[in-house]
């Protein structure tokens, strides 16, 4: 989880948006997006549910139906960062209950990072050679009431468009992968001992 969830941050969401064309595509230039989007980071994870960031004065970037399935993203998200630290109080739980056993944590290490980093493996593969159909089934298991369908004239979707998600979903899996072949590398040392 914690690879996904790093990339919460503003200077990967600012890289990836430069990369697709975000300014371009929002007549402004990439301080402006970056300004919008830090705000949009602060909703998903702070709480603030507000979603109402502004580029002109007048009127919210993000139309209600968007701004709403920007609040079950937020929801979302939060339940990932609580699965995060119940899976790492686990951690240390059972590393405290098994600390004679170092032989047996690194099987454990070995065998529950392995089977995570092959379904990562197999889930990227998906994403990367039928991406439409990946992300559109991710939205309909998260998202089911089906808030998550926008014109293209979406703002939304001109903010965080495929090219954004597509790289993005790619780096999620290959930190998934690392952080797994990192949690390998420590099970074979422990199971050496």
């Amino acid at each position: 989880m914690a690879g996904p969830l790093a990339l919460f941050n503003p200077w990967f969401v600012s890289f990836e948006q430069g990369r697709s064309g975000v300014p371009a595509r929002l007549a402004t230039n990439q301080a402006e997006v970056d300004r919008v989007t830090g705000a949009m980071l602060c909703d998903l994870l702070v709480g603030c549910d507000d979603f109402g960031e502004r580029m002109t004065p007048s009127t919210p970037l993000l139309t209600d139906a968007e701004r709403s399935h920007m609040r079950d993203v937020a929801r979302l998200v939060r339940v990932l960062w609580l699965v995060l630290v119940v899976a790492v109080g686990l951690l240390v739980a059972g590393a405290v209950a098994l600390r004679r056993e170092p032989r047996r944590v690194g099987a454990i290490l070995i065998w529950t990072s392995g089977s995570v980093a092959m379904m990562t493996i197999v889930l990227s593969g998906f994403f990367a050679v039928a991406f439409d159909q990946a992300f559109l089934l991710f939205h309909r298991i998260f998202f089911p009431e089906g808030n998550f369908l926008f014109g293209a004239d979406s703002n939304l979707l001109r903010l965080f468009p495929d090219g954004f998600w597509f790289e993005s979903s790619l780096a999620a899996g290959f930190l998934i992968v690392l952080s797994a072949l990192a949690a390998t590398l420590a099970g074979w040392r422990l199971l050496r001992r």
